[in-house]
């Protein structure tokens, strides 16, 4: 029976920890990890509180003398629960890889390159089956059907199809959404959209950029996604796809998370597994002599769950564009 590493031969390397979320956060084509708050927490899986979506929003109280009982109200508290699936990606560096690499720096931050770029895009990808369908929002609306799809330049309102939408999640919620989240084919139909650039057309800018969509569709946040994955087989010639095609979301996402405090989103962080950051992120670096000796294995993982927590905080353009 071949050799298996056993708990006291994983070491979690903190140095390559680092590297492994650096990479994350410089990622900056991945909207996975910045679009919804982080929640770290301790255990894998637990429940949460949720206030039924009238708690803050009904009228209560009316003319009553001192001397005499106010009326009363109260609320009702349900639960959410989370349960974080941790993700693998590992590496193997041989001795004659490890002895032909110029220092050991180097192959290393190569070795974390490649299991957090797999990662990452997994993320994605999970990321974007969660929130980035139909199915899944307090209001689905489809492009092509419900509205005119953004690249009909002639016959389409982008800006009012966003008021409209920022309009109803205000009226269903009290909150309005503050993040579109674009894909980049919505992105750049946005940008050269005529209606837009009318707007901005006495401006010295020479492009439409994020931070002035962010200003016309009236949010702090607005997002591009750009990630894009091999969706070919390995060996073969390669193709690429952007990972979140062709739609857009609108939604409020709070600053930080908090107790008595709503979102469209929350991720969950399994931080209780490393002990060592608050994104559910570690790399380990594991002896593998039964491959050869003085092979190692570098390995990365995340633990996370992605959870709807209000879905009426949220308003989804599917297919924006054609």
């Amino acid at each position: 029976m071949p050799y298996q590493p056993g708990l006291s031969d994983v070491h979690i390397d903190a140095a390559l920890t680092n590297l492994s979320t650096a990479y994350m956060q410089d990622a900056s084509n991945f909207v996975s990890p910045i679009v919804f708050p982080n929640v770290p927490v301790n255990n894998k899986s637990d429940k949460y509180f949720t206030f039924a979506k009238d708690t803050f929003l009904r009228a209560g109280g009316m003319k009553t003398p001192f001397g005499m009982e106010a009326n009363r109200g109260g609320f009702n508290l349900s639960s959410g629960s989370y349960n974080c699936d941790t993700y693998r990606w590992a590496f193997d560096l041989t001795p004659d890889v490890i002895a032909n690499a110029d220092s050991a720096l180097n192959i290393d931050l190569a070795a974390v390159n490649f299991v957090m770029a797999g990662l990452m895009i997994t993320r994605e990808v999970v990321w974007a089956s969660k929130y980035f369908v139909t199915g899944v929002w307090g209001t689905d609306v489809v492009g092509g059907t419900d509205f005119t799809q953004w690249n009909n330049q002639a016959a389409s309102n982008p800006i009012s199809d966003v008021k409209t939408a920022r309009t109803t999640v205000l009226q269903n919620t009290g909150y309005l959404p503050n993040t579109l989240v674009v894909s980049q084919f919505v992105h750049d139909q946005l940008t050269q959209h005529p209606l837009i650039l009318e707007r901005y057309k006495y401006t010295s800018s020479d492009s439409i950029t994020p931070q002035m969509l962010a200003r016309l569709f009236e949010v702090e946040r607005y997002v591009i996604a750009t990630a894009v994955q091999a969706t070919s087989q390995e060996g073969q010639t390669i193709t690429t796809a952007f990972i979140l095609g062709k739609s857009a979301l609108l939604c409020y996402v709070p600053p930080a998370p908090g107790l008595m405090t709503p979102s469209s989103g929350y991720s969950f962080v399994w931080k209780g597994l490393t002990g060592l950051n608050d994104m559910g992120v570690a790399t380990a670096r594991i002896p593998m002599n039964w491959l050869g000796v003085g092979t190692e294995r570098i390995e990365g993982y995340f633990s996370w769950d992605m959870s709807v927590v209000g879905n009426d905080l949220g308003y989804f353009f599917s297919s924006a564009v054609a």
